[in-house]
């Protein structure tokens, strides 16, 4: 290499090290003439060298104060390790001199390059760190596993670049299908389609069932789209009522937004999600708490890899045969402009020469009541039962709670008076979620007003009302109630006129007739209570429903066991001591279907023996059957 290149190597002023390095001649034969021929041309590196040299004198002098004799560091182990090494390295430098020479020469030119890098190493370190920051940003593309949460912000990126612009509409359509998960049997539940406005908050909603009918509807609150898209996709056979009832109660829309599916999934009771990248797709996995009321065991989002769209949806649901999964599929997402047309969908008016009339808004298809076998109980009807109880609603009045298809609730119904019709909505309005409160009043029945029937047809035989209603006041007739010559002489008292004891009689027997009457109708009310709440319905309801749901069957027990104690207790001294005695207190189950058939039984000996009747049977044995009913209710 010639003088002048090697010039051009030499870095503009000497490193602290290297000038102590020089004042100590630690360096190489070639550095050191190298760093003299600097020292001299430089006046920088001079002065630099010199306030070195100070430092180091004064350090010396210090050390010399501080330090004992040179004879006793002399005799040290670390300075004769100190000279056997100096030795050695003398040496090595005089039989090695001209490799060393060529090895000193790549190491000044490396470190007087690593001297110029060192001047943009700002920039450098900047640079590793973008490039670190990329690599991790864009780990979900290059990697199979990647973060759920990752995903759905990209995903919502993409939504937000997607929105509909000024003049333009966006359309979405979803086909939806079922698949038996134990068969693979796949079933089209139909097709929905929403358009989006740009100009209004309206949304334009088209559901093409599988039954091959088409329905459609402008629906100016966003909202209220989820209640007429699911009654319409989920019907008659087709519904899983839990499922629907969710649905509906989340507000949740098909449209594979992510929005939506946030919606789906906030409620599931668990924390747990997981991503990962499947034949060009990101597939998230939000699993549902065990047994959660929906039925839902897992949720799946297919969002595209290339772009973050999402492009379909599985609901996948819990049950003993495997369940189902209900599979949403986006076929379509676009951008239109919005014509003339269009806008009449959002804005439905006809323009004419006087002022705009408006356009009937067509309606999807009404919610319809399911039966007790077609639904499944929620916490919601739970709660509205409850109240319904502490009102007596279910004594005797004609007041159903019905489970509807779209999810919510109605409380249906015929009182007496508007009162009390107020008394039972103001009980229903601290109940949150879905309920509609339909209660009648007989004159609104005569102008037009329908009921529907009850969830589930009365037991075989029985009525709510029947005979219960029927035996309200006893018949005061001697020649019509067989049982009353036996009262009269039980009641009769020498001091007490004919007509006070035919007073007391009726008091009496008005008395017996009433507890009948309730006896029947509670037992009735526990009935009705083990059908709405069967086993099959009450399935993955938490331990608190469960426990309301106890409260009031027992409840019922206890009022049948009162009131039947209580006729006994007023009965046996009319019977007298011959006959009471012979009765054995038997012990019956005390299960609703029992104890509906020994009220069923009372109450017909009741009306037999207190109201006009022709049965021919000696009384004292209907009493004396009388009260063995009554004492095996009351156990």
């Amino acid at each position: 290499m010639s003088a002048q290149g090697k010039h051009l190597l030499i870095p503009p002023h000497l490193g602290d090290p290297q000038i102590v390095a020089y004042l100590d001649g630690e360096l190489a034969r070639s550095e050191m003439n190298a760093a003299k021929a600097h020292l001299e041309s430089c006046w920088s590196c001079r002065g630099r060298m010199g306030e070195l040299q100070h430092r180091v004198d004064s350090f010396l002098d210090a050390r010399a104060v501080l330090l004992p004799d040179e004879s006793v560091l002399a005799e040290s182990r670390v300075e004769q390790f100190r000279q056997r090494l100096a030795r050695h390295a003398s040496a090595s430098e005089a039989a090695n001199m001209p490799l060393r020479e060529q090895f000193a020469e790549w190491g000044i030119r490396f470190r007087n390059s690593a001297s110029a890098l060192l001047q943009y190493r700002n920039a450098l370190v900047a640079s590793v760190v973008a490039i670190c920051l990329l690599v991790v940003m864009f780990t979900d593309v290059l990697n199979t596993r990647v973060s759920a949460d990752t995903v759905l912000l990209h995903a919502s990126n993409y939504e937000a670049s997607h929105l509909p612009e000024a003049g333009r509409v966006t359309r979405t359509s979803v086909q939806v299908e079922r698949i038996d998960r134990r068969t693979n049997a796949q079933k089209p539940l139909g097709t929905i389609t929403l358009v989006r406005d740009s100009a209004s908050p309206a949304v334009y909603v088209s559901v093409d069932s599988s039954s091959g009918k088409t329905e459609n509807a402008t629906v100016k609150d966003e909202d209220r789209i989820a209640q007429p898209v699911l009654n319409a996709v989920f019907s008659g056979e087709n519904a899983d009522p839990s499922l629907v009832q969710y649905l509906t109660a989340q507000q949740w829309v098909p449209d594979m937004s992510v929005s939506e599916f946030r919606r789906l999934v906030q409620l599931r009771g668990n924390t747990e999600a997981s991503a990962r990248r499947q034949d060009g797709n990101f597939e998230l996995r939000y699993p549902f708490a065990p047994g959660h009321p929906s039925g839902i065991a897992e949720t799946l989002l297919r969002v595209d890899a290339r772009d973050y769209a999402p492009t379909g949806l599985s609901i996948f649901t819990a049950g003993g045969d495997g369940g189902s999964e209900y599979r949403f599929t986006r076929t379509a997402f676009s951008s239109e402009p919005r014509t003339t047309e269009m806008a009449m969908l959002f804005a439905p008016t006809i323009p004419s020469q006087a002022s705009a009339t408006l356009r009937p808004e067509p309606q999807m298809s009404r919610a319809v009541p399911l039966s007790y076998a077609n639904s499944h109980a929620t916490e919601g009807e739970v709660s509205v039962a409850e109240v319904l109880h502490k009102l007596d609603t279910c004594l005797g009045e004609e007041v159903n709670l019905f489970p509807m298809s779209d999810g919510s609730l109605l409380v249906q119904g015929l009182v007496d008076s508007p009162a009390r019709r107020d008394v039972i909505r103001r009980a229903l309005k601290s109940i949150d979620g879905p309920l509609s409160v339909e209660v009648y009043v007989p004159r609104e029945l005569k102008s037009g007003s329908e009921l529907f029937k009850p969830p589930d047809e009365p037991a075989e035989g029985l009525s709510s009302s029947g005979s219960a209603s029927s035996a309200t006041l006893a018949e005061l007739s001697g020649d019509s109630m067989p049982l009353h010559e036996m009262l009269y002489r039980h009641f009769l008292k020498s001091e007490a006129s004919p007509q006070d004891t035919d007073k007391q009689v009726a008091l009496f027997s008005n008395e017996i007739v009433t507890l009948a009457r309730q006896t029947f109708l509670h037992a009735w009310a526990l009935k009705r209570l083990d059908q709405e709440f069967a086993p099959q319905r009450i399935a993955g309801l938490p331990a608190s429903a469960l426990q309301k749901i106890e409260e009031m069957r027992q409840d019922h027990r206890r009022w049948i066991s009162t009131i039947t104690r209580r006729q006994a207790e007023m009965l046996s001294p009319v019977a007298g001591p011959d006959v009471t005695s012979n009765v054995a207190q038997a012990v019956v189950g005390q299960d609703s279907d029992t104890l509906l058939r020994l009220a069923q039984e009372q109450n017909d000996l009741v009306r037999a023996l207190f109201t006009t009747s022709q049965q021919t049977a000696e009384p004292a044995n209907s009493l004396t059957r009388l009260i063995v009913v009554l004492k095996q209710m009351g156990t």
